[in-house]
């Protein structure tokens, strides 16, 4: 009877030893993860959403010594936004501009992008319009290349970033983070126009497709804000108004239940210069266009505006229609 208490006592005593050891363990795990995901840099979701550049820092030795605010300087109307969203860039401007050339807006550039860190970043640029969209096509003619990459020195903050794009530049681009409009919604992406649809009197009479190499037309949608930009460097030559393309930045609100798009314009680039875009924009920021959209499935949607054939007009077309897919 004695031997058999022992044995239980021994027992029990192994027992709480054995508990204790795996309790100890479990708390360093716990421990251990939680420091790790306090650990992890968010960079690569900070970086994402639309930026604003509203000046430019002056460095010296690479270091910051005064900010230069477009606000403060000889053209106060500079205007420069910049969206990155997955793995996608896209930006553009209402200066870079060139008398000489027949387009008399700003420029903007498209492509990829890849964050390595809060202090490095490069974009690989593949189109663009304006001076922008000219220069690549000419650099990736010559250099038999599908984009031209920029290797950047960046500081990435929770809501500024600046941007060095040459290792010896004595400036750098300083930019603030726009805040989001609206709630994430089912038309926030990238997405590239596949088709164009004709309309008269409501009716579908004509389907053209937007091959990638003729022309490019991509529109960033995120939280209430969008941006497009149409690289039109291979349907016209460079001594013609066509080859500067166009692009625009604006707001826009997703009625889901009534499936209607209404995007407010704001101003415009490439082509745009200012008489157009005033005259686009009489209200100064109270242009609204609405489209009707379908969407057959989550990365394919149709938006067609009935009202207005834009550069079908010419065509007999009442309405127009533009299919756009998601890039992914």
């Amino acid at each position: 009877m004695q031997v058999f208490q022992l044995i239980q006592q021994i027992r029990l005593i192994m027992i709480k030893k054995i508990f204790f050891v795996l309790s100890g363990i479990l708390v360093f795990f716990s421990c251990n993860n939680n420091q790790t995901n306090q650990n992890v840099d968010t960079y690569e979701e900070d970086i994402l959403g639309f930026w604003s550049r509203t000046g430019t820092i002056q460095l010296m030795n690479g270091i910051a010594v005064d900010t230069l605010a477009f606000k403060d300087s000889k053209t106060p109307d500079n205007k420069q936004i910049k969206a990155f969203l997955t793995d996608r860039v896209m930006w553009i401007n209402n200066f870079w501009k060139d008398s000489l050339a027949p387009w008399k807006g700003g420029s903007g550039g498209y492509g990829r992008f890849n964050i390595y860190s809060r202090d490095s970043l490069t974009e690989l640029m593949s189109h663009g319009t304006g001076l922008m969209g000219a220069g690549l096509k000419k650099y990736k003619e010559e250099q038999d290349s599908d984009f031209q990459a920029w290797n950047m020195s960046i500081k990435l903050g929770d809501d500024e970033f600046s941007q060095k794009n040459r290792p010896k530049s004595e400036f750098a681009e300083y930019w603030e983070k726009l805040p989001d409009l609206k709630p994430k919604s089912r038309i926030d992406g990238v997405w590239k126009r596949v088709y164009e649809i004709a309309y008269v009197n409501n009716v579908p009479v004509d389907t053209t497709s937007a091959p990638s190499d003729i022309i490019l037309d991509v529109k960033v949608m995120y939280r209430g804000r969008y941006m497009y930009q149409v690289d039109q460097t291979g349907m016209f030559d460079e001594n013609e108004l066509g080859h500067g393309g166009f692009g625009g930045y604006g707001t826009f609100e997703l009625d889901s239940e009534k499936n209607i798009l209404k995007e407010k314009f704001l101003w415009g680039s490439g082509g745009w210069n200012e008489e157009d875009a005033n005259a686009a924009n009489p209200d100064s920021g109270n242009y609204v266009q609405s489209h009707e959209i379908t969407f057959f499935n989550d990365d394919l949607f149709l938006q067609v505006d009935s009202q207005n054939a834009g550069v079908l007009q010419g065509s007999g077309a009442t309405g127009r229609g533009l299919v756009y897919k998601r890039i992914k």
